[in-house]
């Protein structure tokens, strides 16, 4: 599985910690357990079975990508604003783009979010005579 493009390293804070249990003087003297946290959604991963901090940190890492992944799924499919299962207009952040399928129209997201281009969305609606308000 392959990391979340989106994932920034600077959203990562990552804690090595001496592993608990059974396993001698080795265990006992190195940091080689591995603590990753995702700050903007707070989730953790970590990993204690491996003997060294590498090893620990790629498998903390693996962890911590399995929880995220449906969540950065989630957050890159389209918003869609449905009215009797029709589909009205589409916000895609990541493309930074709007789209009204009623008009087969697309617009700048951040335009129509400051309301500079919304005037415009909402005229060409009414003109196409296709509003559903």
């Amino acid at each position: 599985m392959a990391w979340p493009q989106t994932v920034r390293k600077s959203d990562l804070r990552i804690d090595y910690y001496r592993g608990s249990g059974p396993g001698g003087q080795h265990r006992n003297k190195t940091d080689s357990a591995c603590r990753i946290t995702h700050i903007p959604t707070g989730l953790v991963a970590q990993s204690e079975d491996q003997r060294r901090q590498n090893q620990n940190r790629g498998v903390a890492f693996r962890r911590l990508c399995v929880k995220l992944e449906p969540l950065m799924r989630k957050a890159a499919q389209a918003e869609t604003i449905k009215i009797n299962k029709e589909v009205i207009r589409t916000y895609h952040e990541p493309r930074q783009q709007v789209k009204d399928h009623r008009i087969k129209g697309s617009w700048n997201y951040n335009r129509i979010l400051e309301g500079k281009d919304l005037g415009n969305l909402i005229d060409k609606v009414i003109r196409s005579g296709r509003s559903t308000v």
